[in-house]
């Protein structure tokens, strides 16, 4: 079944722009105006109808050449503990040490416990967890108007 797997989200994907072009159509209609309210649902319609054709295409393409392999899970309780007094933690330490901090932290600690031990460059993790974490308090703050709590940096940022 998982060889097909494309080929059925493709499928159902080919319904749901269908249904969609369907529906936008009597919009259309009832406006009498070549671009207006169902001009926009007819372009996505067909935009996921063509899509969707080539997902149906690449999976019947994949499923003649499918090798079934059964993937190795080494279960991980030592990982998902950390995570998890990581994710409280972060929740107890948000106000007070702030949003920068914590979040810089907790979001080292996670890429660093998702990435396999032999491809973890730390320098490169940081960097993205700095990024990261600037740029979305960037967004919030600036952006949306959301005031993030400031903790120990207070009067600094």
């Amino acid at each position: 079944m998982k060889q097909y797997s494309d080929l059925i989200t493709g499928a159902v994907s080919l319904l749901i722009g269908i249904a969609l072009l369907v529906l936008s159509i009597p919009i259309g209609i009832q406006e009498n105006n070549l671009i207006g309210a169902a001009f926009l649902p007819e372009i996505v319609s067909v935009i996921i109808i063509a899509l969707s054709l080539k997902l149906m295409y690449d999976g019947f393409r994949a499923a003649q050449d499918y090798e079934e392999t059964v993937p190795e899970f080494v279960k991980n309780y030592k990982g998902a503990a950390v995570m998890m007094v990581a994710c409280i933690l972060y929740a107890e330490l948000l106000k007070p040490v702030g949003f920068l901090i914590t979040s810089i932290v907790f979001l080292f600690l996670t890429f660093c416990l998702m990435t396999k031990k032999e491809e973890t460059n730390y320098l490169k993790l940081g960097a993205l967890t700095i990024v990261s974490v600037f740029l979305i308090y960037f967004i919030f703050t600036k952006f949306f108007g959301i005031r993030l709590p400031a903790g120990i940096l207070k009067g600094i940022i």
